[in-house]
């Protein structure tokens, strides 16, 4: 029997480019919940890769990094579904 493909939720994101690293850094970390891909360095365009299971924790982990002053900026642009190769939702 064929297993279904489990589906990611990416999410594409402005940050200020000077915290790229810093959110890679931590979301390395904590390889389960998400990857960080970079789309743009000099607009600040991050995507982040959650597996379905920790997308909660993700958001959590992104309000938190907000919240706390971690970051400058931390704006969730849209959801992008897992098309991350179809380029016309970075125009």
């Amino acid at each position: 029997m064929k297993r279904p493909l489990i589906k990611g939720r990416n999410l594409l994101c402005k940050v200020d480019v000077k915290d790229i690293a810093f959110i890679n850094a931590i979301f390395e970390w904590y390889h389960e919940i998400a990857t960080v891909r970079t789309r743009d360095r000099k607009k600040g365009l991050i995507e982040l890769w959650i597996a379905p299971e920790f997308y909660d924790e993700a958001l959590k982990a992104v309000d938190y990094l907000k919240s706390g002053g971690f970051v400058k900026e931390f704006e969730i642009i849209r959801e992008l579904g897992d098309d991350w190769h179809n380029e016309e939702f970075y125009r």
